[in-house]
């Protein structure tokens, strides 16, 4: 609760420091020891950052390293006992059989290093974290004495107004020595802090450097042991196995001489293309004019009508005539020999169907509809957007110019000027508008 009461005692002090009503006192000093030591938190935040960071990877290249040979067991080794593939590409066999062998390699040296990243953790993440919480209690005192230096210029403000007034009350006269005994206070308090840091900010840099000196050589070791493990358990593995001493382009050139024609057979497939759906297929092996049905020949033309069907009865006549003539010996067979007899005549009686009318027909009745019907008018034409309007792009003066020639804009610091035109250099002549006046100024002149 008194910290709260202190700190709304300075806002007022604070607020009129800032926009420069009341004077602030400086100490040149301890200014430069207090950006030395700003300087040493941050490096030491980003150490313990960085530190953390290299144990984090070294851990997860171990796991990306042991799960690397588990996938590639996983893939393959089903693909080399359902399709023989020991006959059919014997070279692949050796990689199959180095896949269990290298995830066993890979387990030792996560065990291995294990001991290696637990020091890193103990003898440079640990000693980090109590350099901090030493520099903590350090930054509260810092603190402290920005405060202590706020009372006294708060106080010293109200003193010298108080001083410097006329007419004095008799309430200023006991305001003058209340303000005279918290002034006095408040510089032995600063002047306290003040002195003592001073004296503690450059031996504890000094401290410092030797506190980080040991860590750094330490840090620097582990990470070579850790690099000289990995390499001794890498080279025993591909010991008679892979050679060791190609550069990388040739093993680049071997991997190319042993895939072959791999990559171009594996294109000929046909599942590594698209597949054509089955309506655009028939679409592409169907011929034009062939006999698929079109809509053009099922549909009902406007400018003729239907010719009238023929006679049923003559139809079946002439058939029969036909298969008479021939013998009886169509397709359909004799009708004599499946039918027997020939079918009784008509009675006389039975009337005969009625003569045929071109206008009666259900298909006539639809065509003259649909011809009576008037086609709708086409669509009006689809308007075309207006283009975007490029965005307004406006720079700010930085300095005054006065135009010197014709054609110049002149301009003040801190005018807002659209501009027309530029080019990539800034020390090059732009073309800009202000004020409705449109001209160019130099472009080292103004800020984007």
């Amino acid at each position: 609760m008194k910290g709260i009461t202190k700190a709304i005692m300075r806002t007022p002090h604070m607020m009129t420091s800032k926009v420069g009503m009341s004077k602030t006192s400086s100490d040149p000093e301890f200014d430069n020891y207090n950006r030395a030591y700003t300087s040493l938190e941050g490096a030491t935040e980003k150490l313990l950052k960085d530190t953390k960071a290299f144990t984090d990877a070294v851990v997860s290249l171990l796991s990306s390293g042991n799960q690397f040979a588990v996938h590639f067991a996983s893939i393959f080794t089903p693909g080399a006992n359902e399709f023989n593939i020991e006959s059919k590409f014997p070279e692949a066999m050796a990689t199959f059989r180095h896949a269990t062998p290298y995830q066993q390699e890979m387990d030792e040296l996560r065990a291995t290093l294990s001991p290696e990243l637990e020091l890193i953790e103990s003898r440079i993440v640990g000693p980090i974290k109590e350099l901090q919480s030493i520099m903590k209690l350090i930054r509260k005192n810092i603190t402290k004495r920005d405060h202590k230096l706020l009372d006294y210029d708060r106080y010293n403000n109200s003193l010298v107004k108080l001083r410097e007034k006329k007419e004095k009350t008799l309430n200023d006269e006991k305001n003058l020595f209340k303000l005279e005994q918290d002034f006095e206070r408040s510089v032995n308090e600063y002047e306290t802090f003040n002195n003592a840091l001073k004296a503690d900010l450059p031996r504890f840099l000094t401290l410092a450097t030797q506190f980080i000196d040991p860590l750094f050589h330490s840090f620097y070791y582990m990470q070579l042991n850790i690099f000289y493990l990995m390499m001794e358990k890498l080279q025993g593995f591909a010991e008679k196995k892979y050679t060791t001493g190609s550069t990388s382009e040739d093993v680049v050139a071997e991997y190319h001489e042993k895939r072959g024609d791999t990559l171009d057979r594996l294109e000929a497939l046909q599942i590594t293309h698209r597949i054509v759906s089955t309506g655009k297929f028939l679409q592409t092996r169907t011929p034009s004019g062939g006999t698929g049905l079109s809509r053009s020949s099922t549909s009902v033309s406007n400018s003729s009508h239907a010719a009238p069907p023929p006679s049923r009865a003559n139809t079946v006549s002439s058939k029969i005539s036909a298969n008479n003539d021939s013998g009886g010996t169509t397709k359909y067979g004799s009708l004599a020999s499946r039918k027997g007899a020939a079918p009784p005549p008509p009675q006389p009686y039975s009337a005969a169907p009625p003569p045929y009318v071109a206008g009666d027909s259900p298909a006539s009745r639809s065509a003259a509809s649909l011809a009576a019907k008037k086609a709708p008018p086409p669509p009006p034409p689809v308007k075309p957007k207006p283009a975007p309007k490029p965005a307004v792009v406006y720079v700010t003066a930085l300095y005054d110019f006065e135009a010197q020639a014709e054609g110049d804009l002149s301009f003040r610091v801190g005018d807002k000027i659209e501009l027309i035109e530029r080019s990539d250099s800034a020390e090059d002549w732009w073309t800009g508008k202000l004020n409705g006046q449109q001209g160019v100024f130099p472009g080292n002149y103004v800020q984007a």
